[in-house]
Parts: structure tokens; sequence; C-alpha cells
């Protein structure tokens, strides 16, 4: 029975299945890398692009040259270093502005199955084959490596509902798997372009042909990094501290209690309208452009068609002058179709590329803000279990007051006794003075509080010590729910009888009889709180550090950015103009052409 197939799978299969002649025509088969690795073969996609445009069009090169986007930091080859753990390690740090090439996309026959489609990506005179999905594990380990840089999206995934849609559309099928190979090559030079991608391992490794990638996922530092990466360092996720572990994660919904930054409110706004005016605006008229200028190529070739048909229905010179204007009819036609592939690659390309940047930013702005929201909450946790302990402690310290007083009693009652008088009377202004507040359910001040009386007609008073509490009732139980709550304002006399008043005192009935020794649960509830205090406290501490590192990790990639997307911005509009011009410089040809033949006919 056949393995079942899953979406990812089915995502890397190849959508030439059932059209071999197509993979074989069109698509390079898994001979073309011998052939590039040995050299024999020259198909950069930039060349082929080239050469299947009208000389003068700009290529999608123009819009992703990434040279000028390399940190200034490390632009400069770093010199001294006596060894490398690889050869892509070596090229790329003495190298910095190497630029690394998607030579051929590929149709692998290994195993079971159609096969699937495999990418040779080549850094100097290295080629290592990866399939797509292997590219987007790529980017899910970079972004939980760096959680706070914008790391530069890859093309979107088509579904399998796209392939069931168009199951032999296998042209359309090959444009797909050549923008592909664009836009997988621009997504590997924008990483290679920023520093701390460029010197990681996890990078270097997916560009060395000896390693393999699933070894890399399987193993360190990808291992190591928590399963929620906000318990984590933002600038080493995969060395968290033990305070780490005690930070909470805060929901995806969850807002600040006195808001962000203004400078990263600020930035999330401006993230959100430039991705809607993108994809909503610009993205969607420039679509229908395309589909006018395809309408308009069609429509040329259809009739340079008809007019060299009727030329050959006339003679001598006229028949000329209308193959000639139907060479210009042609001639138009063939610049239309190398203006659609031109825009396509270098302006329509590069606008989707901005808009996935967008949701870039605004999701490292989010982890941000989900660290912000770790402090508030581990802040609000820290100052709630603070005042537990405050009101565990009164408590302690009103029942050692009492128990103070007791002994006090119990003292004097016996020396009284032992003596058979009544003439050590006790104060009843000190007992008044001494006296604590009983706040414990079931014990009322008449019941705790000494009596005093006066006794004789002669004026001398002897105080008569009068209990009728017994220990248990005066200190009612405590247990680790009940102690942070506050004490009843007004005190009550405890029921003899079997009743129930409500679930509340039914619930401290069964903690009085279960917890036999209330004094000694109640210590260690307050010793317990102190512990988890000093654990959010070192929480706390992380999670500040955490935070202040994450906003400078995050104010100064945004900066980086934005430098990038303007260069970016500038290159594409120029692309744009360019491509309309050699447009309109080719039909003027063209058309100059036909003219100048069609007025000799006409003076002749």
């Amino acid at each position: 029975m056949a393995a079942a197939t899953t979406p990812t799978d089915f995502e890397d299969n190849n959508p030439f299945a059932g059209a071999d002649d197509l993979a074989t025509d069109q698509l390079q088969s898994t001979d073309h890398f011998a052939a590039a690795v040995d050299g024999s073969s020259s198909t950069d996609p930039g060349d082929k692009s080239q050469r299947s445009m009208v000389d003068g069009f700009p290529s999608f090169r123009d819009s992703y040259d990434t040279s000028s986007h390399v940190d200034s930091d490390s632009a400069e080859p770093v010199a001294g270093k006596s060894s490398y753990s690889s050869q892509i390690e070596q090229m790329l740090t003495e190298n910095p502005n190497l630029e690394i090439l998607i030579i051929g996309a590929g149709k692998n026959q290994e195993g079971s199955g159609g096969g699937y489609i495999m990418y040779a990506v080549k850094t100097g005179a290295l080629v290592v084959r990866r399939r797509y999905s292997e590219f987007e594990s790529l980017r899910s380990a970079l972004t939980r490596l760096f959680p706070t840089l914008i790391v530069p999206p890859i093309p979107e995934k088509h579904t399998m509902s796209d392939y069931a849609a168009k199951p032999t559309k296998a042209r359309e099928d090959l444009k797909i798997i050549e923008h592909r190979q664009r836009m997988l090559a621009v997504f590997l030079n924008r990483c290679r372009a920023m520093r701390q991608i460029r010197s990681h391992q996890v990078f270097q490794k997916f560009l060395d042909p000896n390693v393999s990638w699933i070894e890399v996922l399987n193993s360190a530092p990808l291992t190591l990094i928590p399963k929620y990466v906000l318990r984590a360092p933002p600038l080493n996720t995969a060395a968290p501290t033990p305070g780490h572990a005690y930070l909470p994660v805060p929901p995806a919904s969850a807002r600040l209690r006195e808001g962000d930054g203004i400078e990263f409110q600020a930035a999330e706004a401006h993230a959100k309208e430039y991705e809607i005016v993108l994809s909503g605006g610009i993205d969607r008229v420039n679509k229908r452009i395309l589909r006018k200028y395809g309408d308009i190529a069609a429509a040329l070739a259809e009739y340079g068609a008809r007019l060299n048909a009727w030329s050959l229905n006339e003679s001598n010179s006229l028949a000329a002058a209308i193959e000639k204007v139907g060479q210009a009819v042609d001639s138009t036609y063939i610049a239309t179709e190398c203006l659609i592939q031109s825009l396509s690659e270098s302006f329509s390309e590069p606008l989707g590329e901005s808009a996935q940047f967008a949701s870039v930013v605004k999701a490292v702005l989010k982890y941000r803000h989900q660290k912000a929201l770790q402090y508030e909450m581990t802040l609000s946790s820290l100052n709630t279990k603070k005042d537990v302990l405050f009101g565990l402690e009164r408590t302690e310290m009103e029942s050692q007051r009492i128990n103070d007083y007791l002994l006090h009693r119990d003292n004097d009652g016996g020396a009284n006794g032992m003596q058979g008088t009544a003439d050590a009377s006790i104060n009843p202004s000190d007992i008044e003075n001494s006296q604590p507040t009983y706040e414990y359910a079931g014990a009322t001040e008449e019941d705790a509080v000494p009596k005093t009386m006066e006794n004789g007609d002669d004026g001398q008073s002897t105080a008569t010590i009068r209990s009728s509490v017994n220990d248990d009732e005066l200190f009612p139980p405590t247990h680790a729910e009940s102690s942070s709550m506050t004490a009843p304002s007004k005190p009550t006399r405890r029921s003899n009888g079997f009743k129930f008043p409500g679930i509340g005192k039914l619930s401290d009935a069964i903690h009085g009889i279960v917890d036999v020794d209330p004094e000694a649960t109640r210590r260690n509830n307050i010793g317990k709180t102190r512990e988890e205090i000093a654990i959010f406290e070192t929480a706390l501490q992380v999670a500040d550090s955490d935070l202040r590192q994450a906003s400078e990790s995050v104010k100064a990639d945004l900066a980086r950015y934005q430098k990038t997307k303007s260069q970016d911005l500038r290159k594409i509009m120029i692309a744009y103009a360019k491509c309309h011009i050699e447009w309109a410089r080719k039909n003027l040809e063209a058309w100059e052409e036909a003219k100048a033949h069609v007025d000799k006919i006409t003076v002749k």
C-alpha cells in the first residue's frame, strides 16, 4: 500500500507528472546538475531571461542586485582567521559580496512517486540541490534563531487546490518553477547580505553539499530552541537561561495596558498601510495592465498574420509595402511580449516581495510587543505575590501576639492558683491596650478578650480570668488558597449546629478538618510565597533584559530594512521606466523603417 502524501510532499512533487515531453524539452533534467558541477553548462537564470528577451530590456537582476545591501560593518573581507569549518564559511567570510546562484531546476526521480523539483544552488564552485520544502524549513529555522530580524520571505506556496484546478497546464506550472527559481535566489542573496545570518552555521550548512539538511534540523542549535521562542533570549534563542522557563506566554490577542512605544506603533501602522497599498492597490492595477498588454499582443499577432497573408495577394511594390507594415506589427508584438515578461520579472515580482516584507515586519513587531507583554505580566504577578505575602505575614504577626497574650495569661493564672489568693490582679487598662484585633471566623471579641470583675464593697478589685473558648476556636484553620484573602470585617460566632450556610463556609470546615496544624500550614505558605517571589523577581530581571535587547535589535533592523526598501523601490521604478522606454524605442524603430519603405513606394 502506498504511503499517504503529505501537503508538504505534494508541494514538492513534480507538477509535470504525465507530461514527460515538456519535462524533457522545457525543464532541465537531473543530468544538468552534473554538467553544472563540471562547469560544462552555464544556465544562469539571468542569462536565460536575457536570451529570451529583446536586447535592451532590463532583467530581473536589475531590481535584485543585493551587493549594495551588505551590512556596512561587515562588507570588507575578514582576514587573519587561521581555520574554517567548511569551504562555505571561508567563501562567505572572505567574500561577503559573493553572489549565490540557482543555476537550474530539475526533476528528481529518486525514490517512489512521480518525483519532485530540485533547485541547484551554486555558491562559488560548490553546488547543492535543495527542494522547496527545504527552503521553507530554512526560513522557519532562521525566524526562530533570529526573531528580531526581518528575515527575507520566500515565494508563496501553491496549495493542493491550485494543482487540482489546473492539473494539465504544464506550461503555467513551468512559469511557477521559473518564478521560484528567481525568487529563491533572491531570498538566499538577501540572507547572505545580513551579517548575522551569513555567519551562522545553519545558513552555511544549507549551502554545503556535504551536509544532510535533515540532520541539521534535528541537531543543535535548532533543537535547543524552546517550543515557545518567547521563553528564550532574543539575541540567542538556542541558549535560554533558567529564568526564561518562568516567563509567561502572552495570548496573541493581548494588549499592553499602557500602550506600546510611539516608534513601534508608527512602524506597525506604516507596515499595514504599505501592505494594503501594494497588495490591494498597485498589484491589482498592475495585473490588469499586464492582462491588457497580453490582449494587445495577441491582437497584434493576429493582425500581423493577416497583413502578411494580404501581401501574398498583391504584387510589385504594394505587396512589399504591406509586408513591411506586417513586419512592423510583428515587431511590435514581439516587443510587447518582452515588455510583459520584463515587467513580470522586474516589477511584479519585486512588488509581491515587498508586500511579503510588510507581513514579516508586522511579525517582528508582534514578537517585540509580546516581549513587552511578558514584562508587564511578570511585574503584575510579582506585585500580586507580594500582596499575598504581606497578608500572610500580617496574619502570622497577629497570631503571634495572641499566643504571647495567652501565654502571659496562663502564667499569671497559674501563679494565683498556687498562692491560693486573688490578690494578683490584672489591670484592665493593660488588657485593653494589649488586646489584638481578632478577624478570624468562629472567634469573637466576647469569647477571646478576658473579663474584669469588681468584688466586695471595700473597693478592692480582683480579676477573674475567664475563657469560654478553646484553642481550636480561637485559632481557626487556614490553608494556602484562603491565606491571601482579606479577613471579614465583622466577626461572627461559630454556630454549634450543623448547617450549610454556603459553599465557602463548607469549604472552610472541610479544610479545618483536614488541616490538623493550621500554624504550620500558614508558615509553609509564607515560605512557598517567598520562594515564588524570588522566582518572579528573577523572571522580571530576565524579562526586562529581553525587552531592552529586543527593542534595540528591532530598531536597528528596521533602520536597515528601511534603507534596503528605499534602494529596492528606486530600482523597481527605474526598471519599470526602462521597460516602457525600451518597448517604445523598439516600436519606433520598426515603424520608422516601415514608414520609410512606404514613403519610397508613394514617391514612385
